[in-house]
C-alpha cells in the first residue's frame, strides 16, 4: 500500500497533466476552426454580355451550354453559377460550394418567370 501523501502527490500531478492535455486541446481546436465569414451573394440577371463567364462555367461542370438569357450568381464578384431562365439548365464551378447559389438562382428564376407572365 501507497502512503497517503505519496498517493495525493501522484493524483495531483495526474490531473495537472490532464488539465494541461486539455487547455492544450482547446487552444488547437480554437486555433484550427476559421471564424466565420459573412457571404456576400449579389445575383444578377446577366444577358449575352457575360457569355465567356456562362462558358467557363459550363466547360468547369462539364454541362452543354445553350443560348438564352442566363442568371449569374456571383460570390465577391466571381461567378460561382448560372441558371437558364428558359430551361433552368444550370452551369457551376465545381471547386467552390454553390449549392446555397443554385438554390438562390432556381428561386429567383421562379420570380422572374412569374413576373413574365
Amino acid at each position: 500500500m501507497m502512503h497517503p501523501e505519496l498517493m495525493r502527490q501522484v493524483a495531483m500531478s495526474h490531473i495537472s497533466d490532464l488539465n494541461r492535455n486539455a487547455a492544450r486541446y482547446r487552444r488547437a481546436r480554437e486555433a484550427s476552426s476559421r471564424p466565420s465569414q459573412p457571404v456576400r451573394t449579389a445575383i444578377q440577371l446577366r444577358l449575352s454580355a457575360c457569355r465567356e463567364e456562362i462558358e467557363r462555367l459550363a466547360l468547369l461542370s462539364e454541362r452543354p451550354l445553350h443560348d438564352g438569357d442566363w442568371i449569374v450568381a456571383d460570390v465577391d464578384g466571381v461567378p460561382v453559377a448560372a441558371v437558364a431562365v428558359d430551361d433552368g439548365a444550370a452551369v457551376y464551378d465545381p471547386f467552390k460550394p454553390t449549392n446555397q447559389a443554385l438554390s438562390l438562382l432556381k428561386l429567383r428564376r421562379k420570380q422572374v418567370l412569374a413576373a413574365a407572365y
